[in-house]
């Protein structure tokens, strides 16, 4: 089949299936209470990431050194007197549908009590690298005004790491000075035209280029470490930073797939003296499933009108419910067209990954049906099979169904709504 006739049918489905998403309602709410500047302060004379000797220095002037990593590695070696407060147990993994939300206050001031921290203490925290965003998110929420990270994580100390167990006095903290960076998606919604507000996506650029909030710009986070996963010097990020039009004037709104990434960047705008920047927790795990609201793509976006295409014999759009009853029949196999990292961060149990921009050689045309087969049948994905489509936009959706029925797939529903029970690996990494 030519490129051209491929472009056609593309087109004539297009038109018969979907219609253009029309621009998002806004909404205005009251924007949250400002940090002042006492609130944002840290240690005088320091920055937010700290170097092994600053590090030293403030233990040794009574900050309480924390470990945020997974008890299991805290327990092959850690920094001496730290004490353990994984930043999974102030999150829960997944809350109606949406992944990587705080846990309940209850447990907050449980897990920090176990932990022996009290209100007023300065805190040194560390992970793997120098961007344990969601420990610092929390402990900001819970009040703590002085935190600092060491640079490099647990590997940028220096010193013996020990394996001994610790000791811990629980104290009575008790959440009383709370200071929540978060923002909700009306918020967002009300300064997509702003111009003194910048939306930052920290996600993986094949997801950023797959489907983003309209206006967003892109900062991978994982990119402004080095590879012994130290921050990288601040003019290098000052320099990215001014290229996106991202500066110390502007509102910064921090969103990725589902907090993580958000609450790197995060760190790092802060730690370069941003004061004014929050973060829409929910992410694209909420913003991707509301039609409304409105995804920028390398192409124009495309939603499907109604809950259903009119035809009986054609696909349908499946709830939750349905996707879950399905996906456990051998003949049935959910796909999902996300980008690569968005699958390996949080998917459907048992379903597979075909990222619908891999349809696609590197001129943007259409592999051959031989390449297409191919690429499908790796995963399982046979005409044989029932298919369940997955998916955060309405042109991958038009894209992946129209290919499958080039290869001749019968069979095939569309699942584009939240899900519970996600395969979570950013928690599974801990």
């Amino acid at each position: 089949m030519s490129h051209i006739a491929f472009k056609q049918l593309l087109a004539a489905s297009t038109l018969s299936l979907f219609a253009v998403v029309t621009a998002p309602v806004l909404s205005t709410v009251a924007p949250p209470l400002m940090f002042s500047a006492a609130a944002l302060a840290q240690s005088e004379g320091y920055p937010i990431i700290v170097n092994e000797a600053q590090f030293k220095e403030l233990a040794e002037k009574g900050g309480k050194i924390v470990d945020s990593r997974q008890p299991a590695a805290f327990e092959k070696g850690h920094v001496p007197g730290a004490v353990n407060l994984p930043w999974a147990k102030l999150n829960v993994s997944e809350r109606d549908g949406i992944r990587n939300e705080f846990a309940e206050d209850a447990v907050f001031e449980e897990a920090i009590s176990a932990a022996g921290l009290n209100a007023g203490d300065t805190l040194l925290i560390y992970d793997t690298n120098s961007l344990p965003g969601r420990a610092f998110i929390a402990l900001e929420y819970a009040g703590f005004k002085n935190i600092h990270v060491l640079d490099g994580g647990v590997a940028g100390f220096g010193g013996d790491l020990s394996t001994d167990a610790v000791d811990v006095a629980k104290s009575e903290f008790k959440l009383t000075d709370k200071h929540d960076v978060r923002v909700d998606k009306a918020y967002v919604e009300s300064k997509l035209k702003s111009q003194d507000t910048v939306i930052v996506d920290g996600r993986n650029s094949d997801a950023f280029v797959d489907g983003h909030i309209p206006g967003a710009k892109s900062v991978v986070a994982a990119r402004l470490l080095t590879e012994d996963k130290k921050i990288l010097p601040q003019d290098v990020i000052n320099n990215l930073l001014a290229s996106r039009g991202i500066d110390k004037t502007k509102e910064i709104l921090s969103y990725c797939g589902s907090g993580v990434a958000a609450a790197n960047n995060y760190i790092a705008l802060r730690n370069l003296g941003y004061t004014n920047v929050r973060i829409y927790d929910e992410s694209w795990d909420e913003w991707s499933r509301d039609p409304k609201a409105g995804q920028s793509l390398a192409l124009g976006n495309y939603a499907f009108e109604g809950n259903d295409l009119g035809n009986a014999e054609g696909p349908k759009f499946l709830t939750a419910e349905q996707v879950k009853e399905l996906a456990a029949t051998p003949d049935v196999i959910v796909v999902d067209v996300r980008a690569p990292s968005d699958y390996s961060a949080g998917q459907i149990p048992g379903s597979v990954n075909v990222f619908w921009d891999s349809t696609l050689d590197e001129n943007r045309v259409l592999k051959s049906t031989d390449e297409l087969r191919k690429l499908y049948e790796e995963v399982g994905v046979t005409p044989d099979k029932k298919i369940v489509l997955f998916t955060r936009g309405g042109v991958q959706l038009t894209h992946s169904y129209t290919v499958l029925s080039l290869l001749g797939f019968k069979n095939v529903d569309f699942f584009t709504g939240k899900f519970e029970g996600w395969e979570n690996g950013a928690m599974k990494r801990g």
